[in-house]
């Protein structure tokens, strides 16, 4: 499977999540925890390594349930996902995309961010 497979699948996957997606990401920010709130997107048994607190389940059609973590760049950068020099550039690309969810996806080809759409694709 190409490292992009399992990125490209996960926007499918969460489509019919965005509501408890959208409520967590603004309780985040809301409760003035972070204005940087990530998601982070796995599939595995190994929980307790997970950074954030855990928000939800996707099944998939592919025997592959993701479980979905909220955490912040804050917490991210504590526990040197993040650097130190990169956070500036980080917070830049964030605010770049103030329409996007912020995942951090972690699976065999190793994690890497990306955004995805908080407003779902309408289906024609």
């Amino acid at each position: 499977m190409s490292n992009d497979a399992n990125w490209i699948q996960l926007q499918n996957d969460i489509a019919r999540y965005h509501g408890p997606l959208d409520e967590a990401a603004t309780t985040v920010v809301d409760e003035k925890v972070s204005n940087y709130p990530i998601f982070v997107a796995y599939a595995g048994e190994d929980m307790e390594s997970m950074p954030g607190i855990y928000v939800m389940e996707v099944p998939t059609a592919r025997e592959l349930v993701w479980t979905i973590n909220v955490t912040t760049l804050e917490e991210l950068v504590a526990k040197q996902v993040v650097q130190q020099d990169k956070i500036d550039p980080f917070r830049n690309v964030y605010k770049d995309k103030p329409d996007s969810f912020c995942f951090l996806i972690i699976d065999e080809a190793g994690g890497r961010f990306g955004f995805v759409d908080r407003k779902p694709a309408v289906k024609a």
